[in-house]
């Protein structure tokens, strides 16, 4: 999948001209995205050319209302992966801010036109851009009839009785429920990072952890959790304390993931932790051994979990 980070370099793809393109933020690439991309790939193969996503970074809530921005559903890199696993040919990633907030719908339609000479373009149910979101999908036709394109709106995907969106997940995985989510995702709600180099207390303890800061991103609320974890082609179960370590007057929200029978060093690798169940609530231990002790029966739990 190419990935293309202004016009310019879009521009010199010639060979990602004449296909179809859709235009979103994609935040979690979620079932009600992955119509949208599944469609858009079928007008791809109707016209014979390839299949493009156009979307921003960062989220643009961020840049127009910082105050309301909200908490991601993935990173960046997990956002490209997942696209590229929905058979997208090429992302134009374009930086959110206040000047390309600016334009009009038509300035951006010709801009876009102009740089991929697209065939077609399928929208969400939701679609709107330009200025204030002043640009819909009547807009997109008559420009169309302009420059000699297609549009097509994908219905509202629904599941479970309502719309499928990036903030009806968000409100899952914070209420944690992880089923629900699950099935608006289509897989299991993850967070990935870095693994951080800590003070190594679970490894006094005999229970290692890799440590990822949360960062930006949504997550349940604090407590323990049956994981499973990924980083490059090796894959683990686990166990997973989310929260501030209150036994050790920690301040930063981090997620410590326990992988069973393994001690892999993971240090500055990347880490994705997925959420099966929540086991229990944070809570804080009186010292090391009470502590110890009740890691070990949260790991019990959470190898019942697993293997159910």
């Amino acid at each position: 999948m190419d990935i293309f980070h202004d016009w310019n370099e879009a521009a010199d793809g010639h060979h990602l001209q004449g296909g179809a393109i859709t235009v979103g933020n994609f935040d979690g690439v979620h079932m009600g995205h992955e119509q949208v991309l599944a469609e858009t790939l079928g007008h791809a193969n109707a016209v014979d050319g390839p299949m493009i996503v156009v979307t921003f970074e960062p989220h643009p809530r961020a840049v127009l209302f910082p105050e309301e921005a909200p908490r991601r559903l993935c990173h960046l890199d997990d956002k490209l992966n997942l696209l590229e696993r929905a058979g997208v040919d090429a992302v134009l990633l374009l930086t959110f801010d206040k000047a390309l907030a600016a334009w009009s719908a038509e300035q951006f339609t010709t801009q876009l036109h102009r740089t991929f000479a697209f065939r077609h373009i399928h929208v969400g149910y939701d679609f709107a851009f330009g200025h204030d979101r002043q640009g819909h999908v009547d807009d997109l036709r008559r420009l169309g009839d302009k420059l000699d394109f297609t549009v097509t709106e994908a219905a509202a995907f629904e599941m479970l009785g309502a719309v499928v969106s990036s903030s009806r997940i968000r409100s899952a995985v914070e209420a944690a429920d992880l089923d629900l989510a699950r099935k608006l995702l289509g897989r299991d709600y993850s967070i990935s990072g870095t693994v951080l180099h800590g003070d190594k207390r679970g490894r006094q303890m005999n229970f290692p952890t890799a440590n990822i800061d949360v960062a930006d991103l949504a997550h349940p609320p604090v407590g323990i959790y049956a994981v499973r974890a990924t980083s490059g082609q090796k894959s683990w179960l686990g166990a997973a304390y989310l929260g501030y370590r209150p036994t050790f007057n920690g301040r930063t929200l981090l997620l410590e993931t326990h992988l069973f029978d393994d001690t892999p060093n993971l240090y500055d690798q990347r880490l994705q932790v997925s959420f099966v169940e929540r086991i229990r609530e944070d809570r804080t231990f009186t010292g090391h051994d009470d502590l110890a002790e009740q890691i070990a029966k949260d790991c019990q739990a959470a190898r019942s979990i697993l293997s159910a």
